[in-house]
């Protein structure tokens, strides 16, 4: 598939020309109009405000949509977690779409509302050209697929219409991260969150969350911030899928890449697979495997993925490291080919994040059999069950004597595939979405 990576942006000159004009700008500056007053009231009154009232119908011969976000993966695709569950559940609905849907994606930008989404082979692109009205009705389904958190407040009143127009408009919630734990994340980035999250409370018929984990905390927040009743708005959660394969992988290798692999030598060798940040536990699992070192424990600790922020020190410490290239090894934005190949290369994976609203990595280990070591907070407890093993505390001594424990029984017991930690395919994982979405679909056992 081509890529769908794009660093290109619009000349300022150009931005005047991507604004709404005609019907389209009558229709934004309406919905700025009716719209302002909600930023100021109580979301349960913002709430009956914006009550879907079901006035515009297709006619009976028009098959319903369901209209899927894509504003940010169709511009760029960071590779991140988000993405690779958006590009993979989009892939699963495109190829199974709902009998008597037409699944339709969508895009909004800084300057224009939503409109369909350019795609080439069926998945997003950021090709050239600004999309196709979208002319919606009762019945209608919109999912906010992707993290458009910048862009959803920015265009409510768009979809405020479209709810009292009968679409139904549900979310997926991937994490509360930045408004329960906002040091770990940028100014701009908690203030983006803390905005779509209002207005998933005003607008929201549903929300879809990756785990039960994230589903329960979105509920208690909803009742504390925002003073919303029990089953104001409909909450699910699914699970992910753990076969990288079918998420529409990335390809290529680092140079050398292979004849790196065989430097590795015959010592074991743990992964760590995840954007550095401030949450994912990479200084502490670095000071724990320098303690192992230290005591004369040979092993590999490898970690796979892109800076993230708030890291400058610990990427500072990785690059001065006297071990890297030995036995501590960084490798900096990995393809999915290259992940698949050090999942089945590790003798197993570690998983020393803070908090999470799901664990990617947890299950793709576990769908090539390696076992894992993870920090002992609740989603990892929800995903990995009782067959991953687990610690706790922030002190590298703490991690150190699990690591230990854990290398030893692998190397004790030959369990170098591991437990069995349930896992399941992107394909269950759009089963489980679409269950979840007022489809009409009957549900079978």
């Amino acid at each position: 598939m081509p890529s769908i990576r794009s660093t290109r942006r619009e000349p300022a000159c150009l931005a005047p020309w991507h604004r709404p004009h005609g019907r389209g700008r009558m229709l934004s500056l309406i919905d700025k109009a009716w719209v302002a007053p909600l930023t100021l009231l109580p979301v349960p009154l913002g709430r009956q405000m914006v009550r879907g009232g079901g006035r515009t119908d297709r006619g009976a011969a028009a098959s319903r949509q369901l209209l899927i976000d894509v504003s940010v993966i169709v511009r760029e695709d960071a590779r991140t977690g988000i993405q690779r569950v958006v590009r993979a559940l989009l892939a699963q609905l495109l190829e199974n779409p709902p009998p008597g849907w037409v699944v339709r994606l969508v895009r909004a930008t800084k300057y224009r509302g939503y409109r369909t989404a350019p795609a080439l082979n069926g998945l997003p692109w950021s090709g050239a050209g600004a999309g196709a009205p979208l002319h919606v009705g009762r019945g209608d389904v919109f999912l906010g697929l992707d993290l458009s958190a910048h862009l959803v407040p920015r265009h409510f009143g768009q979809l405020a219409r479209w709810k009292k127009q009968g679409v139904a408009l549900y979310f997926m919630v991937y994490d509360l991260l930045p408004v329960l734990h906002p040091q770990w994340f940028n100014p701009r980035t908690q203030r983006h969150f803390a905005r779509w999250l209002r207005a998933v409370a005003l607008l929201a018929d549903g929300a879809v969350c990756i785990s039960e984990s994230v589903r329960n905390e979105l509920e208690s927040h909803l009742a504390e911030r925002y003073h919303l009743p029990t089953h104001s708005i409909g909450l699910h959660h699914i699970h992910l899928g753990g076969d990288l394969r079918a998420s529409v992988p990335s390809q290529g290798r680092p140079a050398a890449f292979d004849a790196w692999l065989s430097g590795l030598g015959s010592r074991p060798s743990v992964v760590m697979v995840g954007t550095l940040e401030p949450r994912k536990g990479h200084a502490q699992a670095l000071s724990a495997f320098e303690q192992l070192w230290a005591q004369g424990e040979d092993v590999n600790l490898i970690i796979a993925g892109k800076p993230g922020w708030k890291v400058e020190d610990l990427l500072a410490r990785i690059r001065q490291h006297p071990e890297l290239g030995q036995r501590l090894h960084w490798l900096d934005h990995p393809s999915d080919e290259a992940l698949e190949v050090l999942y089945r290369h590790a003798d197993g994976a570690l998983m020393a994040s803070q908090a999470e609203g799901f664990g990617l990595p947890l299950v793709e280990a576990a769908c090539h059999g390696r076992p894992v070591l993870a920090r002992d907070i609740p989603v990892f407890r929800e995903v990995g069950a009782n067959a991953a093993r687990y610690f706790s505390g922030n002190d590298p001594q703490t991690l150190a004597a699990a690591l230990r424990q854990w290398l030893a029984d692998m190397q004790t017991h030959g369990r170098r595939t591991g437990p069995a930690i349930p896992w399941q395919t992107w394909s269950d994982s759009a089963r489980q979405l679409l269950a979840c979405l007022p489809l009409g679909i009957p549900q079978h056992p």
